[in-house]
């Protein structure tokens, strides 16, 4: 698991253990989890959260209980932006954190609260629920921090490696579907954020459903490969380099229509990228498995 996740999943003495000597943990988590409890008492909630997880994915009573705690953390992210705190929550102890405001600190915690769910229990989520998981990921990056952004990206990164890729693709789709400023500096909301999420999803989906959306992000990745973000126009690249190593340069066919700089940058990616060394390195194999020295063929 990731560094974080794992020490929200460190057991606790003034959490774990006490919820877990409750007899009911997941009735417990999701009443800690509440707004009506303190922050505090909510971050005990999320860290006992993630031990159970982590600790006893088939228990029984994730079957139950799973939308439930799904439902609470969810809610408490799209509650958080506006939340009135009566003193200030400063329980984060990394330096880098401290400049959130209350309420991202809290929207923080909770996001790192669903990527517990998503990295160790995402067998319960539910294809219903994906819809949900994705809209307010997504939302939750509006004019948000970057701790923000990146715990939420990271999130739809669990979410597309450990539910069903298609369902995903489905509804990340209608978040590509947005007018492009070019002469706006700034990424449009949730567009960013769905680029760099579609990279992981690209050799999982069927080869139909991408050939089927190729017309759609034909026009988006000319458009976005032109944007004035260096970010925007790298999550389109890497899209790009994926999607070469699915369908082919032929069937790609996108690459007709870049510069010849845009082209260029694609090509250095795919050289650099690991599926592109590994069939460098199945080829030199194949070669010397025949008697034939790899590198001679290169110099010859």
């Amino acid at each position: 698991g990731t560094p974080v996740v794992n020490l929200l999943a460190r057991a606790s003495p003034l959490s774990a253990e006490k919820v877990r000597n409750t007899g009911d943990v997941l009735g417990t988590i999701i009443s800690m989890l509440s707004e009506t409890h303190s922050p505090h008492e909510q971050s005990l909630g999320i860290k006992a959260m993630a031990l159970f997880a982590k600790e006893e994915r088939r228990h029984h009573s994730w079957e139950e209980k799973f939308p439930l705690v799904l439902g609470c953390l969810l809610d408490q992210i799209k509650k958080m932006p506006t939340a009135v705190f009566e003193e200030p929550v400063d329980f984060i102890r990394s330096p880098s954190k401290k400049n959130l405001s209350s309420c991202h600190q809290m929207q923080h915690l909770f996001l790192h609260g669903v990527r517990s769910l998503l990295q160790f229990v995402s067998m319960y989520v539910k294809s219903e629920q994906v819809k949900d998981i994705i809209r307010v990921m997504l939302e939750c990056t509006k004019d948000a921090p970057f701790e923000i952004v990146h715990t939420a990206e990271r999130a739809l990164q669990n979410l597309v490696t450990g539910t069903d890729p298609e369902t995903c693709f489905e509804h990340l789709i209608p978040f590509t579907v947005v007018e492009i400023d070019l002469n706006n500096k700034i990424n449009p909301p949730a567009l960013l954020s769905t680029l760099r999420t579609m990279r992981y999803l690209v050799d999982r989906i069927s080869i139909d459903s991408l050939k089927e959306a190729l017309p759609h992000f034909a026009a988006l990745f000319r458009t976005a490969l032109c944007h004035k973000s260096v970010d925007m126009r790298k999550a389109t690249v890497f899209i790009l380099v994926e999607m070469h190593f699915v369908l082919g340069a032929e069937e790609l066919g996108l690459m007709d229509d870049l510069t010849d700089c845009q082209r260029r940058l694609v090509d250095v990616y795919i050289e650099r990228h690991p599926k592109n060394k590994l069939h460098e390195n199945n080829a030199d194999i194949a070669l010397e498995s025949n008697g034939l020295p790899a590198q001679s063929i290169i110099s010859a």
